[in-house]
């Protein structure tokens, strides 16, 4: 045998070795990705073959205005679900449940007959139903008990503060923009599964509660809220309006105290209203300003000082031949100055004006109050706008910018951007969320007044304010604005609405007034923007009477007082600090439990002195139909305690502040 037939099975068996320190290889690393790498998902899958996770809605946060006042809470109520192998006669349960719930017995039948080991007949059901059902004593039906979304003030905030759906997912408003922190962490019921993935009938499925969300305070004020809505509402009623808006706020800060929009909703009964009535339009609709775009047009000449407030400028007498177009004017004037150009609001003037200070620089300014660009503001939706590139216009289109036609924009850009000069030329970032905070009082996330730029100077500012007091004054277009005791700075507009195809104008208007005041120390900015009155559609005529109806309303609430009149006794404003940083108070009141035995099915109960959320618990228990007014501790009530309600089970409840 020679050498090499004698090294051949030393070689064999160095390949076999080597084959098998492969495989082994192959099998460690297999089994260390099974079991380290992918331990936790393959335990998951597990868990998904032998148990079925029913979810449960987390108890949504509650929502604060700036006064802590409640405008949204989660209240517990009962859904009755059904383990449908458990139920002995299947037909006498859809019959007496179905009657019981308002139910068809043929939906309910089919939902029992199915295969499953959990079913849910229906959620959120009454007290009273919940008694009845317990009542027939039927095996397999079971209750739990879940969070319902509830908004106490009905419509009032309801744009700003927007709904939450039956999964308790945000889905509109500050309810969607802050869903993370205001949702919780749902719960579940967990239900056996065997071999074969059949389900276990268990008589107590485990189940984990849901947890409550953070609290959110917000920086509007819901009497104010009331104020702008109730005002907004009557002027769109007044001129027979398609719609209409109002923005309040404090332009040293950026916070919002009100957003009114009409028609609005009540977002307790969310699905009974088309989708587009739920919208904020404030945030997400766009439109032509008009003439109050002459007041940043006046702000970028004065701030250039390409011409001074009273410079003569010539108005054609009414009409005007610029680029193979006519602008018109809706009164005919000759020489004006510049500050009668604005107080007369002529678009000939501003015109003229507009290719004095030249498209780049104009642009340039419109660029820097914010136009064709977000504000940022913590709302989900928020648009843009358009603004073209100086570029693009023209020698009519210069024109037209010049007086607020051929751009678009939203009623938030627009507050915003006069919120600006208002606060002597610095632009705020606006914002509706205050504070943040946990279940325990701790911080979680906090909005303070944030200064984006300055856009103009405070002499700028101050030049600009003084015009715009005269638009406000005999004689302008804004008279209507005017607030006895107080002095009003403001613009009106009207913008003729584009057609859909792009090209011209419809006959259909938007009237305007923005303004602020008091105008030397501004607290508010309010703008109003009116969609298609019908009739006279200035906007000196159908928005600016409902500015004033808010200013005179909104001014002294906040401690602000006409001239010349003394109030002896004046309540003591609220800080920013106290507002937004304080959780609760120092040693909060206890409240009282009303317990079931205390409310007798059929009689009206007594509410005095009961909180906002202790009625509403009551009056779901009983199944009465309340309307609240008010704020605070219950103080009056109709009908009286201890009336018998027979078949009439609504009834109003007055609330006032404690003091």
């Amino acid at each position: 045998m020679n050498a090499a037939a004698q090294k051949w099975p030393s070689f064999r068996l160095v390949i076999l070795l080597i084959f098998f320190a492969l495989l082994f290889l192959i099998v460690f690393f297999r089994a260390f990705q099974l079991q380290v790498l992918k331990s936790s998902q393959l335990a998951k899958l597990a868990e998904r073959q032998y148990q079925r996770m029913v979810p449960l809605i987390p108890k949504r946060g509650i929502l604060y205005d700036r006064r802590r006042e409640e405008m949204a809470i989660s209240m517990e109520v009962d859904s009755v679900f059904a383990q449908p192998k458990k139920i002995k006669n299947i037909e006498e349960a859809a019959l007496k449940i179905g009657r019981l719930l308002g139910k068809k017995p043929g939906e309910l039948r089919q939902k029992l007959q199915e295969e499953k080991p959990f079913v849910w007949i229906q959620r959120w059901i009454t007290p009273a139903q919940r008694l009845a059902i317990e009542d027939l004593k039927m095996e397999g039906i079971h209750f739990l008990k879940e969070a319902k979304r509830v908004y106490p003030h009905g419509e009032i905030g309801a744009h700003i503060i927007g709904i939450a759906g039956l999964d308790s997912k945000g889905l509109e408003g500050v309810e969607l923009g802050y869903d993370e922190f205001l949702r919780g962490e749902p719960g579940y019921i967990l239900i056996p599964k065997d071999g074969l993935g059949r389900s276990i009938i268990s008589q107590n499925p485990d189940f984990r509660r849901a947890e409550e969300g953070c609290e959110l305070i917000l920086t509007i004020d819901k009497n104010i809220q009331y104020i702008a809505e109730k005002e907004l509402k009557k002027a769109v009623q007044a001129c027979g309006a398609k719609g209409g808006m109002a923005l309040v706020m404090e332009p040293k800060s950026g916070e919002i105290l009100a957003m009114a929009v009409q028609p609005s909703f009540n977002p307790n009964h969310f699905p009974a209203y088309h989708p587009g009535v739920l919208k904020n339009r404030i945030v997400t609709d766009t439109f032509e300003p008009g003439s109050t775009f002459k007041t940043f047009l006046l702000a970028a000449i004065l701030e250039e000082g390409v011409a001074s407030p009273r410079e003569l400028v010539f108005c054609e007498n009414g009409s005007y031949h610029i680029g193979g177009r006519i602008i018109h004017d809706v009164h005919k004037y000759g020489w004006l100055t510049m500050a009668d150009v604005i107080k007369l609001s002529s678009n000939i003037g501003a015109s003229k004006l507009g290719k004095k200070l030249g498209k780049e620089k104009f642009y340039h300014y419109l660029k820097e109050f914010g136009f064709g660009k977000k504000t940022g503001i913590d709302l989900p939706g928020e648009v843009s706008g358009c603004l073209p590139h100086y570029s693009a216009w023209s020698e009519v289109g210069l024109a037209n910018i010049s007086f607020g036609q051929g751009v678009s924009l939203t009623a938030l850009q627009l507050t915003v951007a006069m919120a600006a000069i208002a606060n002597k030329g610095m632009l705020m970032r606006p914002y509706i969320a205050k504070v943040i905070q946990s279940k325990d009082g701790g911080i979680v996330k906090e909005n303070r007044p944030k200064m984006v730029k300055r856009v103009i100077s405070a002499d700028t500012a101050n030049s600009v304010t003084a015009i715009l007091k005269l638009v406000t004054q005999e004689g302008g277009t804004g008279k209507a604005a005017y607030v006895p005791g107080y002095e009003i700075a403001g613009k009106t507009g009207t913008a003729q609405k584009a057609l859909s195809t792009g090209r011209g104008y419809s006959d259909k208007r938007v009237g305007s007034f923005i303004g602020f005041a008091p105008a030397d120390d501004p607290r508010v900015v309010i703008s109003v923007i009116i969609d298609e009155p019908q009739g006279i559609s200035y906007g000196g005529v159908v928005a600016a009477p409902a500015f004033r109806a808010i200013a005179e309303q909104v001014l002294p609430y906040l401690g602000v007082y006409p001239k010349g009149v003394t109030y002896l006794a004046q309540a003591n404003p609220i800080s920013n600090e106290q507002l937004g940083r304080v959780p609760k108070d120092p040693a909060p009141k206890k409240e009282e439990k009303e317990t079931d035995s205390s409310l007798n099915p059929g009689v009206m109960p007594d509410f005095h002195g009961k909180s906002m959320r202790q009625v509403l618990q009551m009056a779901h228990k009983l199944g009465l139909e309340l309307k609240l007014v008010g704020s605070g501790r219950a103080v009056a009530q109709t009908p009286p305690p201890g009336e018998i309600l027979w078949e009439n089970k609504k009834g109003l409840v007055k609330f006032q502040p404690t003091i």
